[in-house]
């Protein structure tokens, strides 16, 4: 027969057996916090919590023969769900300082407790479990939701805070519930706070108030998820909007390299829709300039695990051919499985023609092997035009040596080539690979930098001016230089591109010489 007992743990278990089954239904693996990859643990304690419970039933609703069977399961469940909850706690707290001597303090306190412990009865283990496992794990996991450094913060700690108030709270009560008031011990304090006297004092039983606990246990992590969720979600939308508006293509293949989603980015770079790549491998790009090694490195390297980098020459639709600067980055699971390919690609074809263009183009002055004027003026052309299609900066040092036509009257012009010859040994090894360098004309000298913030530019020119001005041209002895820096306008031509540097390095030699001026007003360094 039912008593109204057996009503209170049937509702009090299944309180927390949904509590528990509520937080593991939740798709953690997709969930942008870190946090809730710990809330599985509450979600184990809340299915082993309630099963104790019922256990606990079915003792009272058994005879006497299985009474003493289901009780010890009940502690052994029991047991477990706060062993698990305790673990919990100390998952989320550790290494934060405070939190870690408040749980010391605890445990010292119910240590002392034992004073009075003289005999190990089942009850007696009960209360024990309770005691030192049950109270601090509910009152660690009470403290953890109302502090929010252990959730989350900002807004979306302003979404949920109400309810994470609502769970702390009724996790302190349900310590008090059911972890202080326990069952009638031999031992203090158990043998005067216990579910015998708070009846006697309320004339209810103190399950009654564990199970109402329970209920709003459950409602409050609900209401906490479904915040996660939400925020999760949105998350993923605006990645999702940011993936399909990117100007990179984007691809996802699968394990096979099967097109499982392309971008927007990807139908205007290869003219391909997605409904007419999806399913299909990204081999239908092939341009057949690279060999099939080539394409056995780049997958022996995203099968290993590694993510793949390289200039990949694909074909379009209309069978024209780009440049692609390609990245493949392997995404895994949780046990470290591959599962499929995510690649990000940028259309760098007018880069590549640039270069080309620029190898094309490529002369040098015989006396220094630096570019001579009519490759800089190529140079300049193809630059100019790179930064107006692109918005990068090109930066132009345009030096003169000081007092030179001395030189050529004092020492000769063989004197004078040999310093034009070490001048121009000097600058190549300050410059990058990808600085032009040319010699303007007679002691004039130019150097490009692309893509180069400009106070690189700036430094540049007086770490060559230092250099100059420390170095020897064997008999003719130390000289200086004179330099003008300026900085590309896109609105403006060439001519008074070059006419910016030039103004600067006239300024620098009307200063005294052995200057860097930098146009645009700065003062000289």
């Amino acid at each position: 027969m039912l008593h109204f007992i057996d009503y209170i743990y049937f509702f009090y278990g299944l309180a927390f057996f949904l509590f528990g089954f509520s937080i593991l239904h939740y798709p953690m693996e997709n969930s942008i916090f870190k946090f809730t990859r710990e809330l599985k643990y509450l979600g184990i304690f809340g299915i082993l919590h309630g099963i104790s419970e019922w256990l606990v039933m079915f003792k009272s609703m058994g005879g006497r023969e299985t009474e003493e069977l289901f009780y010890i399961s009940s502690l052994i469940a029991m047991g477990l769900s706060y062993g698990v909850l305790f673990y919990f706690s100390l998952r989320v707290i550790w290494n934060k300082k405070y939190s870690m001597i408040t749980l010391a303090l605890i445990t010292l306190g119910l240590l002392a407790l034992l004073s009075g412990f003289d005999n190990v009865t089942l009850d007696n283990i009960n209360i024990l479990l309770r005691y030192f496992l049950g109270l601090p794990g509910i009152f660690m996991t009470a403290y953890i939701f109302y502090h929010p450094v252990y959730l989350v913060q900002g807004s979306v700690y302003a979404s949920m805070k109400r309810c994470a108030y609502v769970l702390a709270t009724t996790f302190f009560a349900y310590g008090i519930f059911a972890g202080l008031i326990v069952p009638v011990g031999t031992f203090f304090p158990s043998s005067v706070v216990n579910g015998e006297s708070f009846k006697a004092f309320t004339s209810l039983p103190v399950e009654l108030f564990r199970a109402l606990c329970a209920m709003v246990a459950g409602y409050a992590i609900t209401q906490i998820l479904r915040v996660f969720k939400h925020q999760t979600d949105f998350h993923l939308l605006r990645l999702s909007k940011a993936l399909e508006e990117s100007g990179d293509t984007v691809v996802i293949t699968d394990l096979q390299g099967k097109i499982e989603y392309v971008n927007r980015a990807f139908e205007q770079q290869s003219g391909y829709l997605a409904q007419e790549v999806i399913g299909n491998t990204p081999s239908m790009l092939r341009s057949g300039e690279h060999h099939s090694s080539f394409y056995q490195h780049l997958w022996n390297t995203i099968l290993s695990g590694e993510t793949y980098q390289g200039v990949l020459t694909n074909k379009r639709k209309d069978e024209t051919l780009y440049n692609e600067f390609k990245t493949i980055v392997p995404l895994k699971n949780k046990r470290q499985e591959l599962t499929s390919f995510i690649s990000t690609g940028k259309d760098i074809t007018s880069r590549i023609i640039f270069e080309h263009e620029l190898e094309k183009a490529a002369s040098t002055d015989p006396l220094t092997n630096a570019a001579n004027r009519l490759q800089c003026n190529r140079w300049l052309k193809l630059a100019t035009e790179h930064a107006q299609d692109t918005n990068i900066s090109v930066g132009m040092l345009l030096f003169d040596i000081d007092d030179f036509k001395k030189v050529n009257d004092t020492f000769g012009h063989n004197a004078g080539d040999d310093v034009l010859i070490q001048i121009a040994e000097i600058v190549h090894t300050m410059v990058r690979n990808n600085d032009m360098f040319a010699r303007w004309g007679g002691e004039e000298f130019v150097i490009l930098q692309i893509d180069t913030p400009y106070e690189g530019t700036i430094a540049l020119a007086e770490r060559l001016r230092k250099k100059i001005e420390h170095s020897v041209f064997g008999n003719v002895g130390k000289l200086t230089i004179s330099v003008g820096v300026a900085q590309y306008d896109a609105e403006e031509s060439i001519e008074s591109f070059v006419k910016k540097a030039d103004d600067a390095m006239y300024q620098a030699k009307m200063e005294g010489k052995n200057k860097v001026v930098v146009n645009k007003g700065e003062a000289a360094l």
